[in-house]
C-alpha cells in the first residue's frame, strides 16, 4: 500500500479520522501511564546431598546403623531426579489451587537454575503489585521445602538421609515487567489503527451516499422547485405589437341569415 495514498485518504476524511486518531493516542498514553502493571520476583534453591554416615561414624556410634536409610532418590542413577520431581509438583494444578485459595497469584513457574543445573531450582512469580509477587514467591518457597521433604519420606527415611534445600537467592524485591506494559500498549495501538480505518471507511461511505443522491435527482424536480421558465422581455413586447396590428374580423349585419 502506498503510504502517500494512505495519507491523502486520511487528509480527505480528516473530520472523521482526526477524532479516531486522538482517541487512539489518548488510550495508548493512558494505558502506558496508568494501566495495569505486572511485577516479578525470583527465588533460587540449591539441593544439597544428605550427610550419609560414614563407616567410621557407624563404628563410633552403632545406633546410626539402625537409622532408616530408605530414601528412593538415593538409589537413582540421576542425581537431578529429586529436583525434577519437586519442580513437577510445584508446576502442578494442585499448587495453583493452593495459591488461589490463599488469595495469591497463580502466575508462576519453577524451572532449573541458571545453566540448566538440575540441583539448582529457580522459582519465578508474577503479580499485579510488588507485594503480591513477593508474597506468592515466598509461599512457593515454603511449598518447595514441603514437597522436597514429602517426596523423600515415602518410605519413612530418617532425616539424616534426606536432600536438603539451601537458599541461593532470596526474593528481596520485585521488579516491574516492562514487556507486559508494552504488550498492552501494542494491543491498544492495534485497536486504535482499526478504529481510524473504520472512521475513514465511514467518511468514504457518507461521501459516496451524498454523491449518489445528487446523481439520482430527476430534472423534473428541479423545474417544479424553480417554477415555469420565464419568458424573455423582448419576446413579450413583440407578441403585444403583433396583437395590436392584427385585423379585426367584420361583424355581419343583423337580420342577414
Amino acid at each position: 500500500m502506498d503510504p502517500m495514498a494512505v495519507l491523502r485518504t486520511i487528509w480527505q476524511q480528516k473530520w472523521f479520522a482526526l477524532p479516531a486518531i486522538l482517541i487512539a493516542i489518548g488510550a495508548a498514553v493512558y494505558v502506558y501511564a496508568e494501566g495495569p502493571r505486572t511485577y516479578e520476583s525470583a527465588l533460587s534453591y540449591a539441593i544439597a546431598n544428605p550427610q550419609v554416615p560414614t563407616d567410621d561414624e557407624i563404628r563410633a556410634d552403632p545406633a546410626l546403623k539402625e537409622l532408616n536409610s530408605d530414601n528412593p532418590y538415593l538409589r537413582s542413577s540421576d542425581p537431578n531426579l529429586v529436583a525434577s520431581v519437586v519442580m513437577t509438583r510445584l508446576n502442578a494444578p494442585e499448587t495453583a489451587d493452593r495459591l488461589e485459595a490463599a488469595g495469591l497469584s497463580t502466575e508462576y513457574e519453577a524451572m532449573p537454575g541458571v545453566g540448566g543445573a538440575g540441583l539448582v531450582v529457580s522459582i519465578n512469580a508474577s503479580g499485579d503489585t510488588a507485594a503480591a509477587s513477593l508474597a506468592t514467591v515466598n509461599e512457593l518457597g515454603v511449598m518447595f521445602e514441603e514437597y522436597l521433604y514429602q517426596v523423600q519420606k515415602v518410605n519413612g527415611a530418617d532425616d539424616r538421609y534426606l536432600f536438603t534445600p539451601i537458599i541461593v537467592s532470596a526474593p528481596d524485591r520485585a521488579t516491574e515487567k516492562l514487556s507486559s506494559r508494552l504488550r498492552t500498549v501494542i494491543i491498544v495501538g492495534v485497536a486504535g489503527v482499526v478504529l481510524v480505518f473504520a472512521a475513514i471507511s465511514l467518511g468514504t461511505w457518507v461521501d459516496n451516499r451524498r454523491s449518489n443522491r445528487t446523481l439520482r435527482t430527476p430534472p423534473s424536480e428541479t423545474t417544479a422547485e424553480t417554477g415555469p421558465e420565464p419568458v424573455p422581455a423582448e419576446s413579450s413586447r413583440a407578441h403585444r405589437r403583433k396583437l395590436k396590428y392584427m385585423p379585426v374580423p367584420a361583424t355581419p349585419p343583423e337580420g342577414n341569415h
